[in-house]
């Protein structure tokens, strides 16, 4: 069964992205808050495929942890694709912090661009923070408050732990924006680069904000031991 829902969910979500994205390619003509409520909708309805077709269904613990205004940065574990759109759903208008070679993905390479959306290469060290720096700040500037980050970089078994990248800690401590730590299992359920997914319930977990009055070690130990406990 797992094999023929999955089959179903592609077929579905690969027509309905395509047709969606195409109807609604013409970018530069939208307003920046039509094209936060295009990507919020669609993000949802990916989520409701999944619950749909999938039976891969999540809750949600600490969502009264998330700010209600000013801007934050919210540090996340990364093991699947589901929490891209997971995360663009619950946290609307935010921009991601991700690797450059995800910029030019075919129909969603204008959306990245408008949503101010930050690529890095990560070879480049702390050129790579100087820009992502630069970049929130001026993002602040024009209004926008949740900034995403994947500290490990990539996606990561949930049976396995990644070294973090501390470039996150140099964010929250030049632009003085808090850190919002999340973590979830998704990688349980939406198994990464693998076909056929599993039913079952995503769980994720949002903590207290950590803001400037922490140091360095104290960050990247909580948030190293937050990541190891994903498991849940």
């Amino acid at each position: 069964m797992n094999f023929l829902r999955s089959l179903i969910f592609y077929f579905v979500f690969y027509l309905w992205t395509f047709c969606f994205f195409v109807f609604f390619s013409q970018v530069r003509f939208f307003t920046d808050n039509f094209i936060i409520s295009l990507s919020n909708f669609w993000s949802k309805s990916v989520i409701l495929i999944c619950k749909k077709i999938l039976l891969i269904d999540y809750e949600v613990i600490g969502e009264e942890n998330i700010p209600s205004k000013g801007p934050f940065l919210i540090t996340s574990n990364h093991q699947s694709a589901w929490e891209t759109f997971f995360f663009t759903a619950l946290f609307k208008g935010s921009v991601f912090i991700l690797k450059d070679e995800l910029k030019n993905i075919p129909i969603f390479s204008g959306y990245f661009k408008r949503l101010g959306f930050i690529f890095i290469k990560r070879d480049n060290g702390f050129s790579s923070i100087r820009i992502i720096n630069r970049s929130v700040s001026s993002l602040i500037e024009k209004g926008k408050t949740k900034f995403i980050i994947f500290p490990e970089g990539t996606r990561i078994d949930p049976e396995k732990t990644a070294k973090i990248n501390p470039g996150f800690f140099a964010i929250h401590k030049i632009t003085k924006v808090p850190i919002l730590p999340v973590i979830h299992n998704s990688g349980r359920f939406w198994i990464n680069k693998k076909f056929i997914k599993k039913n079952g319930k995503i769980n994720i977990k949002i903590f207290p904000l950590l803001t400037s009055n922490y140091q360095k070690d104290k960050i990247l130990n909580d948030i190293e031991a937050k990541f190891r406990s994903s498991s849940f």
